[in-house]
């Protein structure tokens, strides 16, 4: 039917509902359909119903075009979208009764919490992660102490106000990954996952133990106030393979809780206590308490002196095997506790060494790591203990702090590092450049040095833009005055281009590995000072050109007038033309060349530094003698 429209839409003016359709022709041009001249409504009804549910309209540009048998055909359509309609909206209302029957299925009618068929789903599906992850899962029975005297005092209207509200409240008082369920009477399961051990269920239970005792008000103005038992499965542990097994043993655990309520510590009781213990110990902890532990040490050298100056003392397990762990694999199964124990075991060892080395003629300063989480209770004491008792100057000793979160910024952790500081020991922060160390924490804690984290450095040979960030860091523990130790100084070419532009202290396999007590003494016997002119290759020629250049640009933006113009534009001047010709590039070499062409550039930049078209000229001439320095070392 060419003209036409179809228009949908819901029946807003008066229609009569027993019309089938209205036809109408129009011929004022006033009309806001200029070009329509015949329009046809067709009322569409769904669902057996009266009232028209929406009404068909069709727009014709033609006098007297809905003959009575379009008009059959367009009512037949109207008929067959109201059938659609009807058919969807049945299907739809069927799903929703559906999704409402399963809910009710799966949940308790009084407290709407999941019901024992939703318990046994996700009971399993709990297991299954705990295995998956490696972690315990506790499955909990809970029953209500002093529960049947509210129902005989105040009716069992007043018994269901009780339970609604604790199926309010606990969910609440558990963690989002956690689950509650009723089985029925005044008898609640809940499943704790994500455990790493039994001692986790401490502070949640605390809040459920709070959530529980909390005096309830009863609709009729009563106060009525319970407590609760609990006893509790942990899985995998013990002999618990199915989940009936464990809700079993988690009844038995319950029971044991009901029956020593005079004497008990807590409202709940672990079943298996010994298994639980076990289970909890990871390697690790097992190995450091056996005194597996070894320290050893990798030399700091100095890039004034070119001599070790220091050692950092790194913890090592030896597994029963002899095979040595290293901190990645067993650090991540100590807690928190653990660590600050292994870093007090660690210095004490540590402070014993140095002494030892101090007898054999080398006085060195020793550095050990702590996580921001021990700086809290007693540390700073027993800190105080430790080096009073090893009689070692505090002054040769660095605490270096290990970031991975934002504890720093506690009052707690501020407090303990002035203590730190008060007495004697240098602070450090670690890892400069990754996690949380940021430029605002070098301007809040009392530090004396930062160590640069060594990803910055050990990839320089496939990074060397990275000079740009090392060179930067190292301008600014300058300006702070604090000392910087380099970490990751793993070749050769590393370390020419560290001691080019004058870092500090350096540490890295291109000066020693971590080694036990015995190989450090040997190496320390051994170490030959080195007294050769730096930069020894092109990459460090390439480090000490970028901070060259840094410096002079600075100059150049800053005041350009204190610069030698005629030393600056001639290549010759240059230290680094003496140095390619150290390793043996002539005059008409094309490094030689390039050179000389960036101090020709540099040159027409000091005659006019508001010159951009210079400048763009003189970082073209840079690049290319930087990209042919990096090409030279292939």
């Amino acid at each position: 039917m060419a003209g036409e429209v179809f228009r949908t839409g819901l029946q807003q003016g008066p229609l009569n509902p027993s019309s089938s359709a209205l036809t109408q022709d129009v011929n004022d041009d006033r009309s806001v359909f200029d070009r329509v001249r015949s329009v046809m409504a067709i009322p569409v009804f769904v669902g057996g119903g009266e009232i028209p549910f929406a009404v068909l309209v069709i727009e014709s540009e033609e006098i007297q075009h809905f003959t009575r048998s379009l008009q059959e055909t367009l009512k037949q359509l109207a008929t067959s979208l109201g059938l659609g309609l009807s058919r969807y909206y049945e299907q739809r209302e069927l799903e929703q009764a559906k999704a409402e029957i399963e809910i009710l299925a799966r949940h308790d009618m009084l407290t709407h919490l999941p019901n024992r068929r939703f318990l046994e789903e996700q009971l399993e599906q709990a297991m299954a992660r705990a295995e998956r992850h490696g972690k315990l899962l506790a499955v909990c029975m809970l029953d209500l102490d002093g529960f049947k005297p509210v129902n005989d005092a105040y009716g069992h209207e007043a018994g269901d106000e009780v339970l609604v509200t604790l199926g309010k409240r606990l969910p609440e008082a558990l963690r989002k990954m956690d689950f509650v369920a009723r089985l029925g009477g005044d008898e609640f399961v809940l499943l704790v996952e994500d455990l790493s051990g039994p001692n986790d269920l401490t502070p949640i239970f605390a809040k459920v133990e709070e959530a529980m005792n909390t005096p309830i008000s009863l609709s009729h103005g009563e106060i009525v106030q319970i407590s609760g038992s609990m006893g509790i499965a942990l899985y995998p542990l013990g002999k618990e393979e199915t989940g009936d097994q464990l809700l079993r043993g988690a009844d038995h655990a319950l029971y044991e809780s009901k029956s020593n309520k005079v004497d008990r510590e807590h409202f709940w009781v672990i079943g298996d206590k010994n298994a639980a213990r076990e289970r909890q110990r990871t390697p690790a902890q097992r190995l450091l308490s056996e005194g597996a532990l070894e320290v050893w040490y990798q030399p700091v050298l100095s890039g004034g002196s070119r001599k070790v100056v220091g050692v950092e003392a790194l913890a090592r397990l030896r597994d029963d095997d002899g095979r040595i762990l290293y901190p990645a694999e067993f650090l991540p199964q100590l807690s928190v506790d653990d660590l600050t124990n292994l870093s007090s075991m660690v210095l004490t060892q540590a402070l014993e060494d140095l002494k030892k080395l101090d007898n054999l003629g080398w006085s060195l300063w020793v550095s050990f790591n702590v996580v921001p989480e021990s700086f809290c209770g007693s540390y700073v004491p027993r800190l105080q203990g430790v080096i009073d008792a090893s009689g070692v100057a505090p002054q040769r000793i660095t605490l270096e702090i290990l970031e991975g979160s934002d504890f720093l910024e506690r009052n707690v952790a501020l407090s303990a590092l002035q203590g730190i500081k008060d007495m004697g020991i240098r602070l450090a922060l670690d890892d400069v450049g990754s996690a949380y160390a940021s430029l605002l924490r070098l301007k809040e804690l009392p530090i004396d040095e930062i160590k640069l984290d060594q990803g910055f450095v050990r990839f320089l040979g496939e990074r060397p833009q990275d000079l740009h960030f090392v060179r930067t860091i190292q301008d600014l523990a300058s300006e702070l005055q604090l000392d910087l130790v380099v970490e990751g100084v793993e070749t050769t070419d590393i370390l020419d281009a560290m001691l080019t532009t004058g870092v500090p202290y350096l540490q890295g396999y291109a000066i020693s590995k971590p080694l036990p007590l015995a190989s450090l003494q040997q190496f320390l016997s051994d170490y030959v000072v080195d007294t050769g002119i730096h930069p020894a290759n092109l990459f460090g020629l390439y480090a000490g050109t970028l901070k060259l250049h840094a410096a002079i640009k600075n100059m150049l933006l800053i005041n350009s007038t204190q610069l030698d113009m005629a030393s600056l534009a001639d290549g010759h001047q240059c230290r680094g033309h003496s140095v390619l010709h150290r390793f043996g590039y002539g005059d008409d070499s094309h490094l030689v060349q390039l050179h000389n062409a960036y101090h020709l550039a540099l040159g027409a930049i000091a005659n006019d530094t508001s010159d951009h078209g210079s400048w763009k000229v003189m970082e073209f001439a840079l690049n290319e003698f930087l990209q042919a320095l990096l090409g030279g070392r292939e």
